[in-house]
């Protein structure tokens, strides 16, 4: 199951080019899109003009304004028309190829970490909204009382990545942080630190641990179980991790200060894991073992591994009404249409609903293979409001696909028992438009290895 998944991701991948290999740094996302009305009215003219341009009898007219069309970067993809409805084949060629390149390049800078920069001494809820708007990440207080929400962090950041603004505030707080269906929520409990190591690595952080060492049948040698929890921002798609031993280099600290390299069990191993469901965390197990019988004190561990993302996705949010007209949403390539919404009375003031949707991918193709991949892993919800300002998400029961086509997929999803009156909800489907792998390098600095079972 898990090779098949494998193979058809990177078949489909590189056959369409719709795969980009991006190596991890710590270089901060774009800034954001124009939010003016005036600023994105002057954008799409722009565009506007450079789109008519690229079907010029010059030459140099043309090439003028697809340099300048991908010099204006990512925030024009929502302004590019639509391949189908330029006349122009000259120009409808170029906006394809405009389009491709500017969403791998959002695509790359989606893997990137986010960066936060916070004055000194904000209230605990201030610090919270304004790392939630300047990464991405979707953070909420949770059941926090009002003295909690309120309480000073002496904290000063300057373009720190997210899991270094997080762990900084935790660092000062009684509270621990929980990921739930891409959303953190700050819960009370103490921060207490690991009993490994950890490692932030652009938009992930690591940890490792040891379990205690066990002896091997037939060896003076000792086998140290490592471990490697994952947690990614919660912004991100992570589908699937890929790490070689091989690729990994471990060295043990024993007595006088000796460092010496610890040997990977299996070598030649390749071990993938997928990030399941709605929340992606992991642990992995590698397996060294000791140069001869003595047991280390310590213990590091350094490599790289591969994460394979969906990046660059894009929010579409219907209302949910039975009887609405059909309505179509495009953005970055993907157009999605609201088909029907049926909702029906399950008894006690709750309600069945069913999402009927249309998702198209403009390329179609390889493209659409990779929308098959990560449809398992897709999100879609809807909001229901409530007595607060704040709408409830819902998340649906079970989804089906009645008909497939190329680039094109229909999904029906169906929500169970939903509480409260049915009016001014909202269906929300989000679609991402790349597959990425990420290489994802890692330092572990040294820490105690868990103590020998009696037994051993």
């Amino acid at each position: 199951m898990r090779p098949h998944f494998r193979r058809s991701l990177l078949s489909a991948a590189l056959l369409g080019g719709v795969l980009v290999s991006c190596p991890l740094t710590q270089q901060a996302p774009a800034a954001d899109p124009p939010t003016s009305p005036a600023a994105r009215s002057k954008l799409a003219d722009a565009v506007g003009q450079l789109v008519t341009d690229l079907s010029s009898k010059q030459r140099a007219k043309r090439e003028s304004a697809r340099r300048r069309l991908l010099a204006l970067g990512p925030d024009i993809l929502n302004h590019l028309p639509a391949p189908d409805t330029i006349k122009s084949a000259a120009a409808r060629t170029a906006v394809r190829r405009v389009r491709r390149t500017l969403e791998r390049t959002a695509a790359t800078r989606s893997a990137q970490a986010s960066r936060v920069t916070a004055g000194n001494q904000p209230r605990l809820e201030d610090l919270v909204a304004s790392i939630s708007r300047q990464t991405g990440n979707r953070l909420e207080l949770g059941t926090l009382t009002s003295k909690q929400r309120r309480q000073r962090v002496q904290l000063d950041l300057n373009r720190a990545t997210y899991w270094q603004a997080i762990d900084s505030m935790l660092s000062l707080t009684r509270l621990n942080l929980v990921h739930q269906h891409g959303i953190g929520t700050l819960v009370p409990g103490s921060n207490r630190p690991p009993r490994g190591s950890i490692a932030l690595s652009g938009p992930f952080r690591v940890t490792a641990t040891s379990k205690p060492a066990r002896s091997i049948p037939g060896s003076d040698r000792k086998l140290i179980p490592l471990r490697l929890e994952w947690m990614a921002e919660p912004r991100l798609r992570p589908l699937y991790l890929v790490c070689r031993p091989a690729n990994f280099r471990a060295l043990g600290r024993f007595g006088n200060d000796r460092v010496k390299p610890l040997l990977p069990r299996s070598p030649a191993a390749t071990l993938e894991l997928p990030f399941t469901g709605d929340d992606p965390q992991l642990k992995l197990r590698f397996d060294f073992e000791t140069p001869s019988k003595e047991l280390p004190r310590h213990v590091s561990l350094s490599g790289t591994a591969d994460v394979w993302l969906a990046a660059d996705t894009q929010a579409f949010a219907f209302p949910a009404r039975p009887g609405a007209p059909p309505s179509v949403l495009r953005r970055a390539g993907v157009a999605v249409a609201m088909s029907s919404t049926r909702i029906t009375s399950a008894g006690n003031s709750r309600h069945d609903a069913r999402v009927t949707i249309t998702v198209q991918y403009e390329s179609g193709g390889p493209s659409f293979e990779s929308h098959r991949l990560w449809m398992l892993y897709n999100r879609a919800h809807l909001l229901v409001p409530t007595s607060s300002k704040t709408p409830r998400r819902v998340a649906y029961d079970r989804f089906e696909t009645p008909r497939l086509g190329d680039g094109t997929a229909q999904l029906v999803y169906h929500f169970k028992n939903i509480e409260g009156p049915r009016g001014g909800w909202r269906f929300v489907y989000e679609a991402p438009t790349q597959i990425l792998k990420v290489a994802v390098p890692l330092d572990f600095k040294s820490w105690p290895l868990a103590a020998a079972r009696s037994s051993d």
